[in-house]
């Protein structure tokens, strides 16, 4: 029988702690979030297999549009 690789995840709350504010980020938000995203992942704080939250979760979390953070996870997806 395979071993199947446990998935991590990590809810909107625990990520909204390890992102800076980034709204107050010079650019687009979208775009802030992302690096930010990215930034976790590439210093190691999040694994590269870990499921981010929902889009409404994290929204609610930051205090941010659903639609801002539908273009960041946009644009990790085309990153």
């Amino acid at each position: 029988m395979a071993c199947m690789a446990q998935v991590s995840r990590i809810g909107g709350v625990a990520l909204s702690g390890l992102l800076p504010n980034v709204a107050a980020l010079p650019g687009p938000v979208y775009l802030a979030l992302a690096d930010a995203i990215t930034a976790l992942v590439l210093d190691g704080r999040i694994a590269t297999e870990t499921r981010l939250p929902s889009e409404r979760d994290l929204a609610a979390a930051l205090s941010l549009s659903r639609a801002t953070v539908t273009a960041a996870y946009d644009a990790l997806r085309a990153a």
